[in-house]
């Protein structure tokens, strides 16, 4: 009976639904990998983002001790200080002031030159009484000195101020902009780390289940072509060594064909095919020729 050669197999490429092939393999490789790169980059985040917020801290208070131009302050001419006149008023322990002593030839020397008991009596003190009238004070209302240069400093001084709420704000979104960044880079290399583990042990899970999927047939009886590996796929030794395997086996089974046909034809020419043996032969040689087909 003659073979029929198979048909040439088609060049599948691989499909996202068909990459998890060994589920307990690929996973925990990946699974593995993706916690791995998880637990280092929260540990550079962490120390990034100290360093961040000191630094931050540091630059925040630089700008906040930044002095900037004060408003000078508007006077009024009527809150001036008014000079103070010196006053000495006699203390409690000061002697009191002595009387003023008449000047020669005056009346009063001529008076007491005829009694000497009068010169030495004392003059009584005089008594001087002040009253002081209260008065009533009406007060101008003056209008404050501005300065030439009061709106000039008044725009520095605020401008100054919005300069360094800018700069500090600038820095918090610096910081903000620092922690996104770590995250969205965390999430990327975590995503793309699964993806590319889940790929990558694809292609050793995938020629190890070609291998299991050819054993399982040959166990069943069949001998089917062995494939070719898809293009990127690891274990290409092993693969190489097991399909030169494959291909002893199918040889046996070919050399078994042929010895079986010779016997049958053996026995059919000397008039034994009806035999229950030759009958027998006959059944193994159809497995045999549909094992290989």
């Amino acid at each position: 009976m003659p073979v029929s050669a198979p048909a040439p197999k088609p060049n599948y490429k691989r499909s996202w639904k068909n990459l998890l092939i060994n589920k307990r393999y690929q996973l925990q490789f990946t699974l593995f990998m993706v916690g791995l790169a998880t637990v280092l980059m929260a540990g550079l985040g962490i120390w990034v983002m100290k360093v961040a917020n000191e630094t931050t801290t540091v630059s925040m208070a630089s700008v906040r001790g930044t002095p900037c131009p004060k408003i000078p302050a508007l006077t009024d001419p009527a809150e001036e200080e008014v000079p103070l006149v010196p006053m000495k008023l006699p203390s409690e322990g000061d002697a009191p002031a002595a009387p003023p002593v008449p000047a020669a030839g005056s009346a009063d020397a001529t008076g007491s030159a005829g009694s000497g008991s009068d010169a030495t009596d004392e003059e009584p003190r005089r008594k001087v009484q002040v009253q002081i009238e209260e008065s009533t004070m009406e007060m101008t209302p003056t209008a404050p000195q501005v300065p030439a240069d009061f709106a000039a400093k008044v725009v520095g001084h605020w401008t100054c101020e919005m300069r360094l709420t800018g700069k500090i704000k600038s820095l918090e979104h610096g910081r903000e902009l620092i922690l996104w960044v770590l995250i969205g880079t965390g999430l990327l290399l975590v995503v793309g780390l699964a993806m590319y583990g889940i790929k990558m042990t694809h292609k050793v899970a995938g020629p190890l289940f070609k291998v299991s999927l050819y054993l399982a047939k040959m166990k069943d009886g069949r001998y089917d072509k062995v494939w070719n590996l898809r293009k990127g796929d690891q274990l290409v030794d092993f693969y190489d060594h097991f399909k030169t395997a494959h291909a002893g086996v199918v040889q046996m089974q070919k050399a078994d064909i042929e010895k079986i046909k010779g016997v049958i034809a053996a026995a059919e020419a000397a008039g034994a095919g009806e035999n229950p043996t030759i009958a027998q032969l006959r059944e193994m040689l159809a497995r045999k020729e549909k094992s290989i087909e």
